[in-house]
């Protein structure tokens, strides 16, 4: 597959962020084919290598959100690291950065100068609660996006405490997808017209403004009841998740009358089909699943609701979802070249394959000559920029993870 058989074939990103948002944003850039150079400062550099389980000298996260890409060193602290950055700017049609808010300018690369270099250049700029407003400033992660939003406090039943979430969802969905589509489409409007532009994505806002009921009921003059009563946290007996007899759980969202419809059958009480919207007999319909799925051990329920046409499936794993049938034939998980495990594949397929993996991820400071070379700059011009530290590149022998480690 040639680099322009894939959407982003062609398009330069200059990926100066950290940790998984900006990571994630980047590397699904890399998937829809551009061309993404991590940039990392001479020192930790970018610390997702640190975190979790450590393979060949990387982290598995690390493995997973950074492949694909290239990294250069780069020290944006030194004027000469920042004509650099704004030279590379020239060669690129995006940056992302996932700095405070104000960073950039202070380090005089913000987008009056990025864009000074480049008219058509895109910049990204992925924040906690965006660059203005009374929380600008509060430094934060997912956990504290997630408070702001409102959605963390539907995530607990009566006076418990929120059940926080495995997945960093304000971090993928509002640093990573939103930030992404932004990218993309200022990218195309940059192609069109010549004239690039900013996107700014804050992570809490992401969140905060996904269109749930609670939030559109809310703002139509209607406050959400109690946590776990509303009609989609669990309030419902036709949407709700079940115990089994043995292990596990069973999870019903039979929202519709036919599904629903279907659902009574397949428990023998079709004389529930006519109650789903009947207040008074939700106790009927709860206590009804809450005895028929407490009846089934976890095989006999797979058994019983295989291809069902009521809407209920079972809570898997992690373990069990990587495992599945239905994983294996859908491909979401994929091995390359130089890839030291199976990684997730990129959420969408191309006229029906997924794209294929570019290449594993890189060390810190991997690809910095070759960047280089590639943006015009000349052998003596290089060396006297790895002379004075301004740029770096891994030793022969040093570990995958950061230079000198």
């Amino acid at each position: 597959m040639t680099s322009l058989a894939v959407p982003l074939g062609g398009v330069r990103v200059l990926d100066l962020t950290r940790l998984l948002p900006g990571n994630y944003c980047a590397w699904l850039l890399s998937s829809l084919g551009a061309d993404v150079i991590k940039i990392e400062d001479p020192g930790a550099g970018d610390y997702m290598r640190s975190f979790g389980v450590q393979v060949d000298g990387m982290s598995a996260t690390h493995h997973v959100v950074n492949r694909g890409k290239r990294s250069l060193v780069l020290d944006l602290k030194q004027p000469e690291g920042v004509s650099t950055l704004l030279e590379l700017a020239r060669t690129a049609d995006a940056v992302v950065e996932s700095f405070r808010p104000g960073v950039l300018d202070r380090l005089g690369a913000g987008w009056e100068q990025l864009h000074a270099a480049s008219p058509a250049l895109v910049l990204a700029s992925i924040s906690g609660f965006g660059p203005s407003g009374p929380l600008a400033k509060m430094a934060g992660h997912d956990i504290n996006y997630m408070a702001f939003s409102g959605l963390l406090d539907r995530m607990r039943s009566g006076d418990q405490a929120p059940q926080l979430p495995a997945v960093a969802i304000a971090d993928v969905v509002g640093g990573g997808l939103v930030t992404a589509l932004g990218v993309v489409s200022l990218v195309l409007r940059a192609r069109q017209t010549g004239e690039g532009g900013r996107i700014e994505s804050a992570m809490a806002e992401a969140i905060a403004l996904l269109p749930s009921l609670m939030l559109c009921d809310e703002l139509a003059g209607q406050p959400a009841g109690p946590p776990g009563r509303d009609t989609y946290d669990g309030g419902s007996p036709w949407y709700r998740i079940y115990r089994l007899a043995d292990h596990g759980f069973a999870a019903v969202g039979a929202v519709e009358e036919r599904f629903f419809a279907s659902l009574c059958t397949l428990i023998a009480r079709p004389d529930l089909a006519a109650a789903l919207a009947d207040p008074a007999r939700q106790g009927e319909i709860g206590a009804a699943l809450t005895a028929e799925f407490a009846s089934l051990t976890w095989d006999e329920a797979q058994d019983k609701y295989a291809g069902n046409e009521a809407c209920v499936n079972f809570v898997y794993t992690t373990g069990d979802m990587i495992g599945s049938e239905h994983a294996r034939e859908r491909g979401l998980f994929q091995s390359g070249p130089g890839l030291p495990f199976p990684v997730p594949a990129a959420p969408f397929t191309f006229d029906g394959s997924r794209p294929p993996e570019k290449g594993p991820a890189p060390r810190q400071g991997e690809h910095t000559v070759q960047v280089l070379q590639e943006a015009g700059f000349d052998a003596e011009r290089i060396n006297k920029l790895l002379a004075a530290q301004i740029v770096r590149q891994p030793a022969a022998g040093e570990s995958p993870g950061r230079p000198g480690h």
